[in-house]
């Protein structure tokens, strides 16, 4: 994916960005990449579509949850571990997963806001999150249609 000078992810993939038929791949060299599923049983769609995507017949948006962290473990556990659950919420940023987090106040766990293909597809992220791995965190999963979008979210 390359990205235009000053254009945010989402404007950068376009409708892509959170459509429920992408599936996202990084290659060695960290780039981001998109592949439209519905290519492999559909020959209108094309696999890997030059970005961004403004219009799409297979367009469907991707379903919507907020995550809950609940921390586990003492502060200074959770931030020992902290730089690679930052890392691993940059990278599924990069792919159009999580869209926004921040830590709580009081420091007992964080929220995440993701867009996925389907519950499955997050469970299997948020069970590799370096938090949920050490056993310092939780995950609780709440799924929401989004009625009301605004932002990079909107299509």
């Amino acid at each position: 994916m390359t990205q235009a000078l000053g254009a945010t992810p989402a404007e950068a993939v376009g409708l892509c960005f959170i459509c429920r038929w992408k599936r996202p791949t990084t290659s060695r060299r960290g780039s981001a990449f998109f592949r439209c599923a519905r290519a492999e049983t559909d020959a209108r769609f094309v696999r890997y579509p030059p970005l961004p995507v403004h219009s799409c017949a297979g367009y469907e948006a991707a379903m919507f949850f907020v995550v809950l962290v609940h921390y586990t473990a003492p502060l200074a556990a959770v931030d020992a571990i902290r730089p690679a659950h930052v890392a691993h919420l940059e990278r599924y940023a990069r792919e159009g997963v999580f869209h926004a987090w921040a830590r709580r106040d009081p420091p007992t766990g964080g929220v995440l806001v993701a867009a996925a293909p389907d519950r499955a597809t997050l469970d299997a992220i948020v069970a590799d999150d370096p938090y949920v791995q050490a056993g310092v965190a939780r995950a609780e999963i709440v799924e929401f249609t989004a009625a009301n979008v605004r932002g990079a979210l909107r299509t």
